[in-house]
């Protein structure tokens, strides 16, 4: 004999298949924000909303107010509260998961009382697996599927769909009529799919809420049912489904695993009253691409990563729903003067035009370009291994700028950069796909401080450790160490998918040969399982670095580790050299990006000194130090924008700032006062830097 519920849990699976993950994750830059314990803003949301639920249940029941007022007010806590409860989702309202569940089920009974929470929240990340998608996929299509004159009515039963949209998904009905048929005796496959006690609580609550619906109108209360919450929950629900999903999705056709820059837009104008009005949600873009940021990062979000956005062509609208153009959009802002103004051009002491001599394919999706150097220009750029160079070009009419490491040996005559192609990467793409050799391009000299610190006849041993890309610098190290020094040792953990997408993977194992065990390669790989090594002197093993390796090599009495890859690996590499013993200033690291960690700053007036010119400008706060000095054509260098390269660094004269992040700092830069100043935001009301110093 069967239960009716199947009592085994269902085998998790990922919430994304690894082709949607690779086309979630396709160029979707760092939000720069880092999640709190506890957010703070969510909670003091959540209890504003339930004093204002409050109060506005003592008009209806203790001052007799008329329903015209206190409908309006009720309905406002269902909009709000529903921002905690889609905070809590996503797990934005806090580190601890607890917090989560909690605040989300304190939420729920403002919202939608017969919904339990695990069920709200699934039928929502179904949503944000299948944006979208066709109806029987993504729930909130039901806002916007259908004729012009149904789309009200589909807004105001959103709730009533979800509850049939959790059915479908959660029950097989042919298994459970077959199984009814049979006098509940014999059951045929498994009848639900979702987990046993998400079920159980769906059922208690719904059930619970019911019950007390009906208790209440038999006690003859059936119209304060109606005017606190039927009646303001159905207000409130409508606005919901129109702010929350036909607004931001409607009318655009690219789904979440197609395109995920392109599933929704962001909604710009009035952004004074917009954006407090719908709590954020006029940026409902930024939290498709990063869904656990909390709601009142999102601006501070996109404007750590505008450039990234715009060069995807994410759909934008005007407040009144005009769609705008990227170029529309920048003028609007008035970007593109503030970069026009703001950027160094041929000729200037920054940039230098070279000629592109060569471009040559490492893998299917990277190339390395080479330039033509003139004579005159051989010492400009002499570069220290590790040090990158900064391009600026046009690529469809907009003027971009990007860094790139250099991949040869510091002895050698070459300068050469590694680009690996970014699906939708508006530059990588061109540089990958369109560059020939005889273009001309404007390059910053040599730049960076992630650089080898190598003392010849020392005996040392380095290691260096590179995920994907990450190996442009590091092989450059290398490569100068073992020939400027024969008594150096280099160490190599690298990891790719395959031999195919491994960069330089044929130079590395000439190299590996040409110094006869100087350089050993350990190749990790999480691909192909028929892989072999191309040398003696390499070796492949299965899966992604691990901690046992580096044990192994930290008790070898190792100069310095350089690390260079995504903040996720360089994190765990950090934590477990730090557990081994091995002191920080021997580790060195170079970020693909990297996570905030502080908020806003204070209006300011910023002055700075570039190139022995002086430039001032007034900062409200929301700007970094770098965007202020752009606002007013100075030419502050600069070049990834994101913390992690290191190119804006100046010193702080006056004042205090604070950075959103500053791994591209040393702790002793920190301590003689340099600061990033695309991630520093004033906290004082006047600060004086000199990026010359």
């Amino acid at each position: 004999m069967s239960d009716a519920v199947n009592t085994s849990e269902p085998k998790r699976t990922p919430i994304l298949s690894e082709p949607e993950s690779r086309a979630v994750r396709r160029g979707v830059p760092d939000p720069g924000i880092a999640l709190p314990y506890v957010s703070i803003p969510t909670l003091a949301l959540w209890v504003a909303s339930l004093a204002l639920w409050v109060f506005a249940t003592w008009l209806v029941l203790g001052a007799g107010v008329t329903a015209w007022i206190t409908v309006p007010l009720h309905a406002v806590v269902t909009f709000t509260m529903f921002t905690v409860l889609h905070e809590t989702t996503h797990h934005a309202a806090g580190r601890e998961t607890w917090v989560n569940e909690v605040l989300g089920r304190l939420s729920v009974p403002f919202v939608a009382a017969y919904g339990a929470f695990p069920l709200i929240r699934f039928i929502h990340i179904e949503h944000h697996r299948n944006t979208n998608e066709e109806i029987t996929s993504d729930p909130d299509a039901w806002t916007s599927h259908g004729p012009a004159a149904q789309l009200p009515f589909r807004w105001a039963t959103i709730d009533i769909w979800y509850m049939a949209f959790y059915l479908r998904k959660s029950f097989d009905w042919k298994a459970l009529g077959r199984w009814a048929r049979s006098g509940f005796r014999e059951r045929d496959g498994q009848i639900v799919h979702r987990p046993r006690r998400e079920v159980v609580e769906s059922v208690a609550v719904l059930t619970g809420t019911l019950a007390v619906f009906a208790g209440l109108v038999a006690a003859g209360l059936g119209w304060y049912l109606l005017v606190i919450y039927l009646i303001p929950q159905r207000i409130g629900l409508t606005v919901l489904a129109w702010w929350f999903d036909w607004l931001p999705h409607h009318g655009l056709a690219a789904t979440a695993a197609e395109n995920r820059f392109h599933a929704t837009r962001v909604r710009v104008g009035w952004e004074w009253l917009l954006t407090p009005l719908m709590l954020y949600q006029n940026y409902h873009l930024v939290h498709h691409l990063h869904p656990a940021i909390p709601f009142y990062r999102y601006v501070s979000a996109w404007r750590n990563n505008e450039q990234a956005y715009l060069e995807q062509d994410v759909p934008i609208a005007s407040a009144w729903g005009r769609e705008l153009t990227t170029s529309e959009y920048r003028a609007w802002r008035r970007l593109s003067d503030s970069l026009q103004s703001g950027r160094s051009g041929a000729g200037s002491q920054d940039f230098h035009q070279l000629t592109v001599s060569e471009v040559r394919k490492l893998t299917p999706d990277a190339v390395s370009i080479a330039f033509d150097v003139p004579d005159e220009l051989r010492d400009t750029f002499r570069f220290t291994p590790g040090q990158h160079l900064t391009l600026e070009l046009t690529v469809d009419g907009t003027r971009h700028r990007r860094t790139y490491s250099m991949c040869t040996s510091a002895t050698s005559d070459l300068v050469r950069i590694a680009v690996k192609q970014i699906p939708d990467g508006v530059v990588s793409n061109y540089l990958n796909n369109e560059l020939k050799p005889g273009t001309v391009l404007d390059v910053m000299p040599p730049s960076g401080r992630f650089t080898l610190d190598h003392k010849p006849g020392t005996r040392s041993h380095y290691v260096g450790i590179a995920a994907g890309s990450g190996i442009t610098p590091i092989i450059s190290m290398l490569a100068t160490a073992l020939t400027v020094d024969e008594d150096a040792r280099f160490t190599l953990l690298y990891g790719n998918r395959t031999s195919e997408s491994t960069m330089f993977a044929d130079e590395l194992s000439m190299l590996a040969r040409q110094f006869e065990g100087r350089l050993r390669i350990v190749h990790y790989r999480t691909g192909d399982a028929n892989e072999t090594a191309g040398s003696a002197y390499e070796r492949i093993e299965r899966g992604r670095i691990e901690a046992e390796a580096l044990q192994e090599i930290a008790h070898d009495d190792v100069t310095a580790w350089y690390l260079c890859g995504p903040q996720e690996l360089i994190d765990a590499v950090r934590s477990e050299l730090n557990d081994v013993g091995v002191p920080d200033d021997r580790v060195h690291l170079e970020l693909f990006y990297a996570e905030a960690t502080t908020g806003h700053g204070v209006a300011s007036s910023i002055t700075a000194h570039i190139g022995g010119k002086a430039y001032s400008n007034v900062s409200s706060g929301e700007e970094t130090v770098l965007e202020s000095l752009l606002q007013v054509g100075a030419n502050a260098p600069y070049a990834c924008m994101g913390g992690a390269c290191g190119t804006c660094r100046a010193k702080l004269l006056t004042g205090h700032v604070e950075m959103d992040t500053s791994y591209a700092l040393s702790n002793e830069e920190k301590e003689e006062g340099y600061v990033l100043t695309c991630q520093a935001r004033p906290t004082t009301h006047q600060v004086d830097v000199d990026y010359d110093a």
